[in-house]
């Protein structure tokens, strides 16, 4: 990259003038440390970016942009930073925002919502809104990733069984567009500073900002946001104790109880979840992969291999369904729901987790799907781990998606490394709705590096081949995967060219503009 040419010069005192001095920098040292992520550094091409800017507030943000404009520099927006391979630099004079200033939390207690910035993290909001009874989802990410961008980004939470997948709980919106306009979403639209609601007046267009796993930033940088919180009925702080990684979380027995079953296929598990969606019971559901388990109990890399190949987990936690009953009304409540699930569980040949396995697991880890801290266990084992699959349809669609999946994956093994067949499950809207995941743990070595990312192009290709939207449409360009799907990419590109006319905002991530300009000239020639 052209680093200290004239240009440089240029935008870099222009951002001083808009910042000051102490919140924009160019430093070889610091630049360095926004360019890398778990991925062996050998193996994917990650370019240095020049400029690392910190605002401190909407219009901050706005000045930049507009200054990305005028000057012709690409940008990017970094959440907690966890996958840089969407956000790092990728072309000259490449602008990095850290938004790490903005991390306000705002609470509408009597309206039960949220107004949050980009550097909120999950574990900020949540322990502010249970101070007054309420709560928000965390997803397995942990509780150090921004809220904003899980609501932009994925949004698989732990309570998504009863409150929904993150996206569905976005209201009022403030939007700083790629052109630098603002656009206010909602019942901020009206003018009057509420975001209380989300889906007007008029044409709601949340679902540019948010699809399955947003736009990256290419469409522009959300600056507040607010999202509804949901009841809760338990203690004031969240209760620990020990230190980590010993770490215990116990909830009031009389408020919270988790019950877990084992089943004797992975289709019958499936079945009893569809029955509980059905008898709307619990505040929590998911299935756990036995790898899960490992990943989030064990307190160091050597007992993780040690207990992964004794086959502990993998013994005792197959095809298993974990429930967790919160008490909304009162303990009548509790014990009816504890009724219906236990005879649910015997329909369908369930077994419940011996008493044994339950309490060497459930006091350090289960309560982490209600404010998650051991997230980025996910990495300890090998040093960086990988999704081959990332399916929003329903639970056997999860179910026949992970399947296909583990047919490539095993080809890959070694050098990915055993995760027996990870296959998550969680369900969102009281079983009307699943996520599927299949992850696993790898070395960060080039030679592996390079494995994962061939399995991944393989299944993106067969997805294309097949036309089934699993991995493909999550991850890859929207150029690159669209003339298998409607060719949906045509009308992504009309979407940036209006809104991001010199496609400074993230570019050729979410969809790359100069292919896609390259495929309709060769159209019409």
């Amino acid at each position: 990259m052209p680093l200290g040419d004239e240009k440089h010069k240029v935008i870099f005192e222009a951002l001083k003038a808009i910042l000051g001095d102490d919140m924009v920098t160019d430093d070889a040292g610091v630049v360095e440390a926004y360019s890398r992520d778990f991925y062996a550094a050998s193996v994917l091409k990650r370019g240095v970016p020049e400029f690392i800017v910190l605002p401190g507030t909407t219009e901050d943000v706005q000045q930049i942009v507009r200054l990305a404009n005028r000057l012709e520099f690409p940008f990017s927006m970094m959440g907690s930073g966890l996958i840089w391979l969407l956000i790092g630099a990728a072309a000259p004079y490449w602008c990095i925002i850290d938004p790490k200033r903005m991390n306000s939390v705002e609470i509408d207690e009597r309206n039960q919502y949220a107004i949050i910035e980009p550097s909120t993290t999950h574990a900020q909001l949540h322990a502010e809104a249970i101070k007054r009874g309420l709560c928000v989802g965390i997803p397995e990410a942990g509780g150090q990733s921004s809220s904003m961008a899980n609501h932009l980004f994925m949004g698989m939470h732990g309570t998504a069984y009863r409150s929904g997948y993150a996206s569905r709980n976005i209201l009022g919106l403030e939007w700083v567009l790629p052109s630098g306009d603002i656009v206010r979403t909602g019942s901020l639209a009206l003018g009057n500073g509420d975001y209380f609601w989300g889906e007007g007046p008029g044409v709601d267009i949340r679902g540019l900002a948010k699809g399955e796993l947003g736009h990256f930033g290419s469409l522009g940088i959300v600056t507040r946001m607010a999202v509804k919180l949901f009841r809760w009925p338990g203690p004031r702080v969240f209760p620990t104790e020990g230190v980590t990684p010993a770490k215990k979380s116990v909830l009031p027995a009389e408020t919270f109880k988790w019950l877990m079953f084992t089943f004797p296929t992975i289709e019958a598990m499936a079945d009893a979840m569809y029955e509980i969606g059905r008898a709307e019971i619990g505040a929590m559901l998911h299935h756990w992969p036995a790898a899960y388990f490992n990943w989030w109990w064990a307190k160091s890399r050597e007992e993780y291999w040690t207990t992964w190949q004794e086959e502990y987990w993998q013994r005792n936690c197959c095809h298993l369904l974990a429930v967790c009953l919160w008490k909304y009304t009162s303990a009548r409540q509790m014990a009816y729901e504890e009724r219906v699930l236990n005879k649910i569980a015997r329909e369908f040949g369930g077994v419940p987790l011996a008493s044994e396995v339950f309490a060497r697991w459930v006091p350090y880890a289960a309560n982490n799907w209600i404010r998650d801290t051991n997230g980025c266990r996910m990495m300890r084992p090998a040093g960086a781990f990988a999704t081959n699959l990332i399916e929003q349809d329903t639970i056997d669609n999860a179910v026949a998606s992970m399947t296909r999946v583990w047919e490539i994956t095993d080809r890959y093994q070694p050098p990915v490394l055993d995760s027996g067949h990870s296959d998550w499950i969680t369900a969102y809207d009281l079983c009307h709705f699943a996520a599927g995941e299949v992850d696993f743990p790898h070395d960060k070595t080039e030679e592996t590096c390079r494995a994962v990312i061939a399995n991944s192009n393989e299944i993106i290709n067969r997805d294309m081949k097949e036309g089934f939207p699993e991995l493909s449409v999550a991850v890859a360009p929207a150029n690159r995967v669209g003339t298998a799907f409607a060719n949906f990419h045509r009308v992504l590109s009309q979407l940036k060219r209006a809104l991001d006319p010199n496609n400074v905002a993230n570019p050729s991530r979410f969809i790359d503009m100069r292919k896609v300009h390259t495929e309709t000239s060769n159209q019409r020639l």
